[in-house]
């Protein structure tokens, strides 16, 4: 049974304050053997690797042409057909996002001054697409597409094979489609620490993207520093905010959309009664009954969700910034004025027609999010991702002459006195000559 905090006579936050991320030492030993033996094995590593958890038979790191021509021979036109127009929506959203931000001009200065920036793609970005159990076309659009907008030159995408070595069709229509021309059939800690670290065929990148496991968490918790992250993942989560005029059907699809992934999913609820909060859940157990991830579902339900009880609008939109969830769907009656209260998600999905699969697969934004409270802080993977600021400076010598006092006081107040030699000594040396005297 689902855990219900009732507002009124128990303190969500203290409630909320008591999750904690999960430090699992077993993880944590496994992942650094991987990624030694990888940092000393290369491609060797990456192969016993795959062998070992995912494909027994694997050949080759590397997708072939053949085998992305045979995909488009195996996938339903509807499927290409989805694929294209998700590709299309999510590339025009971020192509609006470079547009607004103007990176396209490449430098930013201020008026009559030599002060700006220059803002720069990336080099190289890797982008991890989970496998194992299901197939993620949707993941290499989401992660792909902000990449190839912002102009990162060389993309590479790392997914676990098959068992008969390959990749899902589905996946490889979506790379050619996207336009990313490399792929590796590795997945796990072994495919970021190839990424991270680079091997004999597999070129280091400046920064990875992309959701994953466990063992893709924690190779990006302990590479950091290696290679630039979109964030430190944690489990999917969702978190629903219904009032009473909320259509507990649609509701209660929304809470289970993403608890239908794994079993360590989070599924939050904030109703403003009790009666609404059980009439979501009876539907959602209708819902969930006979379908095809049910015991997923239910367990992680039973497991990591959460129903509030709030006394009001308000103290709802507080309880979901306290759960900073990564999807938050408002179903409420003026969600446009409740999104006004809401500080902490990565996605806001607003009213009664914005599924949470829409946000998913086909809106345009990516659904690569902040997870594990995350969101008080981060953003979901965008243009912004892909590229770096880079701050470009010019002082002319009044320029020089009239911040000479800062420099020099600052050298003495924090006890660095060749620090404001640096600027003092131009005052004392001609340009081109050694001496010391004065000028």
């Amino acid at each position: 049974m689902v855990r219900i905090i009732d507002c009124a006579t128990e303190n969500p936050f203290v409630v909320l304050n008591q999750r904690v991320a999960l430090n699992d030492e077993k993880t944590q030993a496994i992942v650094t053997a991987i990624i030694e033996d990888v940092r000393q094995r290369g491609d060797d590593a990456l192969l016993d690797n795959a062998r070992r958890f995912d494909a027994p038979e694997i050949a080759s790191l590397s997708v072939t042409e053949e085998e992305t021509d045979a995909a488009y021979r195996e996938i339903p036109e509807k499927h290409l057909d989805a694929i294209r127009q998700s590709i299309e929506r999510v590339k025009a959203f971020h192509e609006d996002q470079h547009a607004h931000l103007n990176l396209g001009a490449g430098r930013w200065k201020r008026a009559a001054e030599d002060l700006g920036q220059r803002i720069l793609p990336l080099s190289s970005a890797g982008v991890y697409v989970p496998g194992g159990l299901a197939a993620y076309p949707s993941s290499v659009i989401m992660n792909g597409m902000p990449g190839l907008v912002a102009g990162v030159p060389r993309l590479i995408v790392a997914s676990p094979a098959r068992k008969d070595g390959t990749l899902h069709p589905a996946v490889l229509v979506a790379l050619r489609e996207v336009g990313i021309p490399q792929a590796i059939k590795i997945g796990g800690a072994a495919a970021i620490a190839a990424l991270a670290l680079g091997t004999e065929t597999i070129g280091r990148v400046d920064k990875i993207v992309g959701p994953g496991n466990r063992f893709v968490n924690e190779a990006k918790r302990q590479l950091w520093g290696k290679v630039g992250l979109d964030g430190y993942a944690g489990p999917s989560e969702v978190c629903v905010l219904a009032d009473d005029t909320a259509n507990a059907a649609w509701a209660a699809a929304d809470l289970l959309t993403q608890i239908e992934h794994a079993e360590d999913n989070a599924g939050f609820l904030i109703t403003l009664s009790r009666a609404k909060a059980d009439e979501i859940l009876t539907e959602a157990d209708r819902q969930m009954a006979g379908a095809l991830r049910e015991t997923t579902m239910r367990t992680a339900l039973k497991e990591h969700g959460m129903v509030f009880i709030a006394r009001d609008l308000e103290e709802a939109c507080e309880v979901s910034n306290a759960i900073a969830p990564e999807h938050l769907t408002l179903s409420v009656t003026d969600p446009e004025s409740a999104l006004s209260r809401i500080q902490n998600a990565g996605c806001v999905l607003l009213g009664e027609y914005t599924p949470e699969s829409a946000g998913d697969f086909a809106l345009g934004p990516s659904h690569t999010l902040p997870t594990a409270g995350a969101a008080r802080f981060g953003s979901p993977v965008n243009v912004l991702d892909f590229v770096k600021v880079q701050s470009v400076a010019k002082s002319t010598l009044a320029d020089l002459q009239e911040i000479l006092p800062i420099i020099e006081a600052f050298g003495e107040m924090e006890g660095f006195p060749t620090h404001a030699n640096g600027a003092t000594i131009r005052f004392r040396t001609p340009i081109g000559k050694t001496s010391t005297r004065s000028v």
